[in-house]
Formats: C-alpha cells, sequence, structure tokens
C-alpha cells in the first residue's frame, strides 16, 4: 500500500465517529510510548512536540518567560499542555503549578517531569473557570477548548470529555502569600471565564505578572470573540498596564482593544499579551 492510499484510508477511517474516537483515545493512550525524548537548548529533556523539544515552538513567548522568571517567584501555568513553560520555570528553580486537564496531555507533563527528577511539582488536573463544576471540554492537544463549537468542532463530537472546574480564586486562596507570581494563560477561549473567578487574584499583593492569550477572531464560533474587550478590561480596571508579549512589547491601551474590536481584526502582531500592574515596562 502507498503512502497516499495509506493516507486515504486513514481519512475515510476518521469520517466514521466511532472509528474516528477509538483512533483518537489510541494515539492518546500510545503518545507516551512514541514520543521521544530529546535534549531542549533551554536545558532540560523533553518528550512531545517536535518544535517544543527544538526550542521552534513560540520561541518570543518562551524568551519574554525566561526573562520573567528572573524576577518571579513562582510560575502558575494554567492550560500546562505537556509542560513546556511548567519545564522552563523548575530548570529556572522556580515552583511551579501547572493546571491541566486532558489526560492525554497529563500523561506527557508526568512524563517530562519525571524526566528530568522534578517529583514535587504540583499538578492540578482540572479545568478553571468562573465557577467551580464540571464541564465538557472539545477536541484535545494544544488546541482542545471550553467554548462550545471551537475551532469548528461540533458540539456532539465524539472527541470531547468531561472534566471538574474549579475557579483559580479557589487554587491559590491562601498560596503564596508575599511572593511574586507569573500566571500564564493559553486555554483557547475560555480565559474570559476564568477571569471572573480570579477576582482576588487580580488583588493580590504584590500584583502577579500576567501572560495571557486573547485571540479576537481565531477559531471563535461565530467568528469573533465577544468577551474580547471585556478580558483586557479586568486588567485595565484594576490598573494593570499592558504590552504586547512578543519582541516588540508595544503598550496596549483601552482605545488600542476597543478599535481592533470594532474593526474585527487585531492590529497588535500577537494573540499574547503581557499584564503588569507592578511594573508596566515589564
Amino acid at each position: 500500500m502507498t503512502a497516499t492510499s495509506r493516507h486515504g484510508l486513514r481519512e475515510r477511517l476518521r469520517s466514521v465517529p466511532l472509528i474516528a474516537y477509538a483512533y483518537h483515545r489510541l494515539r492518546s493512550a500510545l503518545a507516551p510510548l512514541r514520543a521521544r525524548t530529546v535534549a531542549t537548548p533551554h536545558g532540560f529533556r523533553f518528550m512531545g512536540h517536535r518544535s517544543m523539544g527544538t526550542g521552534e515552538f513560540e520561541s518570543e513567548e518562551v524568551a519574554l518567560v525566561k526573562a520573567l522568571l528572573a524576577e518571579r517567584e513562582v510560575l502558575i501555568d494554567v492550560g500546562a499542555n505537556v509542560g513546556l513553560y511548567t519545564c522552563l520555570a523548575r530548570s529556572a528553580g522556580r515552583e511551579v503549578m501547572a493546571i491541566e486537564p486532558l489526560p492525554e496531555n497529563l500523561r506527557l507533563l508526568y512524563a517530562n517531569l519525571l524526566e528530568n527528577g522534578w517529583r514535587d511539582t504540583e499538578v492540578m488536573p482540572m479545568g478553571l473557570a468562573a465557577a467551580p463544576g464540571i464541564a465538557e471540554i472539545y477536541g484535545g492537544g494544544t488546541g482542545a477548548s471550553l467554548v462550545p463549537g471551537w475551532a469548528g468542532l461540533p458540539m456532539r463530537t465524539l472527541l470531547r470529555k468531561r472534566i471538574p472546574l474549579t475557579t483559580l480564586d479557589n487554587l491559590l486562596a491562601g498560596r503564596f502569600p508575599g511572593r511574586r507570581l507569573l500566571i500564564k494563560v493559553d486555554i483557547e477561549g475560555a480565559e474570559h471565564a476564568l477571569l471572573q473567578g480570579a477576582a482576588s487574584t487580580l488583588e493580590r499583593t504584590p500584583a502577579p505578572a500576567w501572560l495571557v492569550e486573547i485571540c479576537l477572531t481565531e477559531n471563535f464560533p461565530g467568528g469573533v470573540n465577544p468577551d474580547y474587550a471585556a478580558s483586557f478590561e479586568f486588567f485595565f480596571a484594576r490598573g494593570y498596564a499592558a504590552r504586547t508579549a512578543n519582541a516588540a512589547r508595544r503598550p496596549v491601551t483601552r482605545a488600542d482593544v476597543a478599535r481592533w474590536a470594532g474593526a474585527g481584526r487585531s492590529g497588535s502582531g500577537t494573540y499574547n499579551y503581557l499584564f503588569s500592574r507592578d511594573d508596566p515596562s515589564a
């Protein structure tokens, strides 16, 4: 059988829902066994996505996180996926709380922590939202989302899972008093709900630095993020300044956000933003 015919067979099988579901579950179960551990340019060993291992993945964001970790004591890694940013922080000697709900991602996250001997890392296998509960998450890998219809996935897709939810305020209540936190949030469109459950965290002293992915149009059902401006406003209303989380580190204002939301197109050049209250130039 040629490579082309094998590809065609796989695509036909994936079009049958039950077979597609079984295929996905099998790939997820085998992922830790198939993944090859590599030595990264960041100084730790890693298995999972090839670009994460080579240092090509989100290179500007990685450089920013490394710089921020020089002044921050704890990383709260929300949407930890398979652990790239968690491993970056642990390799820098920082304490980490890694938050990730997907079982297939958790398998590789655990493997990466164990491979590097970081057995004391705190992992929370759940999602974050405005209130505790149970929800369905759609899709898998780096693209799973709590948003129904995310990236065109049908709401009745078999590639959905039920996961427990809590709030960021609940997880951090009474934890890390007086310590400087870096909170990284990459949860595919669900950041507004997370921020609704993070009122106390936003008001912590010292104020955390936040690195948050906020998309305007990408992958949202209906073609636009209805909470785009409101997500920024959670920070602006509490005295945080915003910058693009890329090499430009461009300041972002309320007027910028309003203009982009009105035009239906962001002019920032990135999906990722840095919010800081105690050091606006960070």
